[in-house]
């Protein structure tokens, strides 16, 4: 699929595999030289081979069919497929919109580098959040709730920007910095020199960026029968509140993991049940 944009080349490929996936890829010229890149992974069917692919510029739509199925790809699936400006301005259907901070199909206005030309073009719209942490706590810090897999590979680099030692990386060690399996960091018993900015990085590229504010109020033991009494009903307060959004999170869990393993799919637009 070819498209042009104000002047502009790039051709988007679709490739099928034998385990039922979609490889989307977008080739494009930089400097005289071409270049190419993973933009997405669509799961279209788990272990069913990709037989059959037909393209609707009227509907422009990728059609897909399996031995067993046949399903409708949208050819800018922006929004539901890209949360942050990073990935969008990579895909040359998609732009995004600094004031909705919104992926959108692409049009004029909207901020768009397929060929990665300019690396800080996302600077402006990532969301700085601010947190306030305890003293002696430990704090999650993350840019994605699951980490998209064309990324799984790829290096993540975090910066701390802090009074005394200014903008330094963060090099991880098991008793003050772990990296999660989403390329998350979690800091381990902050203290004082533990506040300011954390920027985490890829390929250059800001992806996001956490402003921690510390709260050195050191707690005093408490000295009454009372005081012990009330600390332990707000502890156990809190436990249930944690257990319970713990039975919540693997009840969606185990949905998630019955539909991922399901033959429907909500993008199924013919599906039969095999011959026996």
């Amino acid at each position: 699929i070819k498209i042009e944009i104000l002047s502009q080349e790039y051709t988007v490929f679709y490739i099928g595999t034998n385990a039922g996936r979609i490889y989307k890829i977008v080739q494009y010229l930089r400097n005289g030289e071409s270049k190419s890149k993973l933009l997405d992974i669509f799961e279209i069917a788990q272990n069913e081979a990709i037989q059959v692919m037909e393209l609707s510029q009227k509907r422009k739509s990728l059609y897909v069919a399996t031995d067993y199925r046949i399903k409708q790809i949208d050819l800018a699936m922006c929004n539901r497929r890209y949360d942050n400006c990073f990935r969008c301005v990579k895909d040359p259907y998609c732009g995004w919109d600094k004031d909705t901070s919104m992926c959108k199909p692409y049009e004029p206005g909207l901020l768009q580098d397929v060929g990665n030309e300019t690396y800080d073009i996302c600077d402006t719209s990532v969301l700085k959040k601010k947190i306030i942490v305890t003293y002696g706590q430990s704090v999650h810090l993350g840019c994605f709730v699951k980490i998209p897999e064309i990324l799984k590979d790829q290096t993540v680099t975090w910066y701390h920007h802090s009074k005394e030692k200014g903008r330094y990386e963060i090099k991880y060690n098991p008793t003050k910095y772990i990296e999660t399996t989403e390329r998350g960091l979690v800091v381990i018993s902050v203290n004082e020199a533990d506040g300011g900015r954390y920027d985490c990085h890829l390929g250059g590229s800001l992806l996001c960026s956490y402003n921690i504010t510390v709260d050195a109020h050191r707690c005093t033991p408490p000295n009454k029968t009372n005081d012990y009494q009330k600390i332990y009903s707000d502890w156990c307060h809190e436990f249930e509140k944690y257990k319970s959004a713990m039975k919540t999170w693997e009840k969606k869990q185990a949905q998630c993991s019955r539909q991922n393993y399901s033959n429907q799919h909500p993008n199924d637009v013919f599906a039969r049940t095999p011959n026996v």
